[in-house]
């Protein structure tokens, strides 16, 4: 039978928590939206990840639609900053991969992602979309990001969800130094990609972020092999089968060994396209990306 645990308390705060930080989003944009050159905009686009069951970050498999909301305020032509909320999701399986060891491995998974991205941009030419001088210009954005994800794999028919099974062990009688890790976490955002002026009004961004995490269970995947039987004893059956779902898998043999990498942390990419909204024609017109002061 599948473990469910009694006490969902930690996963209703972590969600709590997200929507109450998705509520102030909401408060800062109408704060600030009255003020000049400001934007906002719809974003959408595609999602991929990084990890233990995918080793590359640019390739077009796994690839799954993405998208969000954004406000974008401009401090001058070169700088501004961005606040949006992105959803999207993750996936990838073993069976697919052209390595032996993941074929033998044969775990999969699929997570969907929720994020508040906050960052800054420079843009390498003076741009704003209310500025009538203006018409595109490459840039840089870096800033973090509060994301939740939530990994789960199929078993008869049914998506399950993995973190509160532990299937690496996590606080089982085996592994008691080893904790369930958080769902809600925090990740360095970094990117780039053009902007456009279509007119006094409209602009369009095409942009591809890349979040780099400080967890390696993205895909629920990163340490050893844990005690089946332990795990069964503790979390129930499900735990044991969706533990270890190697093709000659045997009598608990794959104990102790590595079921993935865990000094090599995950990373999600969002690539899209926003088309962006100016709430007010006026703009400001500083040029000097830099501005220096000597005492």
């Amino acid at each position: 039978s599948i473990y469910r645990p009694k006490n969902r308390f930690k996963k209703t705060m972590s969600l709590s928590m997200f929507r109450s930080v998705a509520i102030l989003f909401c408060l800062f944009i109408h704060l600030i939206a009255m003020g000049q050159s400001s934007e906002i905009g719809i974003t959408l686009g595609t999602s991929t990840y990084k990890g233990d069951l995918k080793t590359t970050m640019f390739t077009t498999k796994y690839n799954h639609l993405a998208g969000g909301v954004l406000f974008r305020h401009s401090n001058s032509n070169h700088w501004s900053y961005k606040v949006a909320l992105h959803a999207g999701r993750i996936s990838a399986a073993d069976s697919t991969s052209k390595s032996d060891i993941q074929k033998y491995r044969n775990l999969s998974f699929r997570s969907n992602w929720q994020e508040l991205n906050l960052q800054t941009e420079f843009n390498f030419f003076k741009f704003q979309t209310a500025n009538p001088t203006s018409t595109y210009t490459p840039f840089l954005a870096l800033g973090l990001t509060l994301f939740h994800f939530n990994p789960q794999a199929l078993l008869n028919d049914e998506w399950v969800d993995l973190q509160p099974l532990a299937t690496e062990g996590q606080g089982t009688s085996q592994f008691g130094d080893r904790k369930k890790y958080k769902r809600l976490q925090v990740a360095l955002a970094f990117g780039g990609g053009f902007k456009f002026r279509l007119s006094r009004r409209f602009g369009l961004v095409v942009e591809s972020g890349v979040r780099r995490t400080f967890t390696d269970y993205l895909d629920d995947v990163s340490t050893t092999y844990a005690d089946k039987k332990i795990l069964a004893a503790t979390y129930g059956t499900d735990a044991a089968l969706l533990s270890d779902r190697s093709v000659n898998q045997g009598n608990n043999q794959n104990m102790l060994r590595d079921r993935g990498n865990r000094n090599d942390k995950d990373w999600y990419v969002f690539t899209g396209v926003q088309l962006t909204y100016t709430i007010s024609k006026k703009y400001n017109d500083v040029c000097k990306p830099f501005r220096i002061k000597f005492k």
